[in-house]
Order: C-alpha cells, then structure tokens, then sequence
C-alpha cells in the first residue's frame, strides 16, 4: 500500500468515526425532545378528558334541573340556562 493510500484511507475512517458519534449525539437529542413532546401530548390528553367530563356532566345536570329547583338555581347562578321543559323529561316509571 502506498503512502497516499494510507493517508486517504485513514482520513475516510476517521471522518466515518466522526459521523458515527455525530448520528450518536444527535439520536440522543432526538431522544429527549421525543419525551418533551410524549409529556406535553399526555398533558393535551387529559385536558381533553376533563372537558369531556365537564361536558358529560353539565348535560346530566341540565337533565336533571327541569326537576330540582335548586339544581335550576345553581345552573342559572352559573350562567347556564336550561332549555329543556319540565314537560319534555319523562318520570321514572315505578316511582
């Protein structure tokens, strides 16, 4: 082998090496903005829950306030006005 060979050769191992922990470094940044990002989308998630459950919620208690004067009150005290009749919602038959 020749002197330029080997300097050639040399220098295209040692710039492979140099990729090599570069592609590492930046695998491992990839890494930690993938967490940032997994922890900010869990935080979006149970948001999303929550309204759901606020949502799920004020609709049982606007069914539920053509009936209790007192639920009524605290929908109304809340800004929430009831649509719904006393007429449109059906007793529970038994009772």
């Amino acid at each position: 082998m020749k002197h330029w060979q080997f300097v050639l050769l040399t220098t295209i191992g040692v710039a492979c090496l140099c990729f090599s922990l570069v592609t590492i470094v930046f695998a491992h940044q990839n890494r930690k903005l993938q967490e940032a990002v997994q922890a900010q989308q869990a935080i979006i998630n149970k948001g999303a829950l929550s309204q759901q459950i606020g949502a799920n919620l004020l609709r049982e208690l606007t069914a539920i306030a053509p009936t209790d004067e007192k639920m009524r009150g605290l929908l109304e005290a809340s800004g929430y006005n009831s649509s719904v009749t006393p007429a449109a919602v059906s007793p529970v038959p038994g009772r």
